[in-house]
This record gives C-alpha cells, sequence and structure tokens, in this order.
C-alpha cells in the first residue's frame, strides 16, 4: 500500500552536509550517502527515517538510510536508467504509523554522474537512441542537456560541434526561456535568475518581457537568439567546416 507524506513547515537542511554517491557494486545500483557531522541532525527524533528522493525523466525512486538514531550508509537502486537524476534529502517522521510526516528536506540539487556542468546547462550523455539529443527541464535546478551516448566524447562533442551548436543550441535557449516567462515576474535567485544573467550579456540592458503578450516575448526570443548566434559565430562556424571539407 502506498503511505503519504505530510507536508508541513518544515526546516531546511543544508545540501552541503550531505554528500551522495551513485555506482554500480558487484552487479547492483547502489547509493552511498555520507554526513558531514551530526549537528544537521540534532534536532529531529531519533526514530525519524532519513530518505532520498531521486527524480529523473518521470522516474520517481526513495530511498531509505536508516533512521536518525540509528543512519546507514547505502541503499541498493531499483532503477538503473537514473543518470542525472534530481536529488533530495529528506527526514520523515514515522510516528503516527502508514502517515509520514515531513519534518526536513534539502533543496533539490542535480547529481552529475559523468556529466559535465557548462555553466547554466549540464550536458549529460545518455542512452536516448534513437534520438540524439533530449532536453529536460526541472523547476527547481539548472536544465540538463542529455546527448546520445553513443557519440563518442559525447558531451564534449556537444560543446564543440559547429553543427550541433547551431542546429541544437538556439532551441535549448528558446525553451529555457518559454519556462522561464511562465513565472509573472523576474526570478530573483535560483537557475531562473542566472539564466537572466546571462541574457544581460547576450542583450545588455534589454529587459525581458515578463507580463507581456506571448507575441512580444516570442520577439523578444527572436531578438536574443540572433545574438546568441551573431555572439558565437555559430553560422560562420558551420559554414568554415563546409568549406574545409571541399
Amino acid at each position: 500500500m502506498r503511505r503519504s507524506i505530510r507536508l508541513t513547515g518544515r526546516r531546511q537542511l543544508n545540501q552541503s552536509s550531505f554528500n551522495l554517491q551513485i555506482a554500480d557494486v558487484n552487479g547492483k545500483h547502489v547509493a552511498a550517502l555520507a554526513l558531514s557531522g551530526t549537528d544537521e541532525l540534532k534536532p529531529f527524533p531519533a526514530d525519524a527515517e532519513i530518505r532520498v528522493k531521486l527524480t529523473e525523466n518521470k522516474l520517481v525512486e526513495v530511498l531509505h538510510f536508516g533512521t536518525v538514531g540509528k543512519p546507514t550508509t547505502t541503499a541498493n537502486i531499483g532503477q538503473r536508467s537514473f543518470l542525472a537524476p534530481s536529488c533530495q534529502v529528506r527526514i520523515v517522521s514515522r510516528a503516527n504509523g502508514s502517515d509520514g510526516l515531513l519534518l526536513a528536506s534539502t533543496a533539490p540539487w542535480t547529481y552529475r554522474s559523468g556529466g559535465q556542468p557548462e555553466g547554466i546547462l549540464l550536458f549529460q550523455p545518455a542512452p536516448i537512441a534513437p534520438r540524439l539529443w533530449r532536453l529536460e527541464l526541472r523547476d527547481e535546478e539548472y536544465p540538463t542537456l542529455y546527448v546520445d551516448d553513443r557519440v563518442p566524447d559525447a558531451s564534449l562533442w556537444a560543446k564543440t560541434d559547429p553543427v550541433f551548436n547551431a542546429g541544437i543550441l538556439p532551441h535549448v535557449v528558446s525553451e529555457v526561456m518559454r519556462r522561464i516567462f511562465r513565472c509573472d515576474s523576474t526570478p530573483e535567485d535560483g537557475w531562473m535568475a542566472d539564466w537572466l544573467l546571462w541574457v544581460d550579456t547576450m542583450m545588455p540592458g534589454s529587459k525581458p518581457p515578463f507580463g507581456k503578450t506571448e507575441e512580444e516575448r516570442q520577439e523578444w526570443i527572436e531578438e536574443l537568439l540572433d545574438a546568441f548566434s551573431y555572439r558565437h559565430e555559430l553560422a560562420g562556424q558551420v559554414i568554415a567546416q563546409m568549406e574545409a571539407k571541399k
């Protein structure tokens, strides 16, 4: 039977206090959770459970690492498809039997398993054939661009191939900006704020059209794509590559 977790005015755990590692051990997909110091867990009952929630591409799994009084360090992962999952440490009270009371949690973060973070965009090799690439946008974490892992050095290739850059990255920028424009006003923190700082380097002084019409937002995005393509000479690099092959 599925058990529910009741949300409360929970405490915020410091993400830097937890170190999560994922690896294959003797044919099993295993997660190891290490805690730097014990102060982070002192406010909670000894029988409260320590859990880690993993989410990626609609896959969700909750790992159990014992209790605050008797923590464990490893847990088996049933889903072997996790590559760069969203992770969140949770402290859950089981005092009321079937009900779970969420006492505290970290902010979600992205686990980078072989991916190479590139500022505001993570490039991650993944078994996504027959597709060459796929963009994943998460509410609280930086966008992830999955690249078919059959490509040698997939992350490096995606960041340096002129045709991929010119054909795919403008689409990525466009989709990210559309997600950001779902906000009613300018985000002041988090990954969206960092993307807007990047936008200001492309179009200094240009105010993103929050609250404007869809047509005005799309026109602004097109201007951003022009500025981005011009700054990085996307079309020019493709033409130069074609000329070099003649």
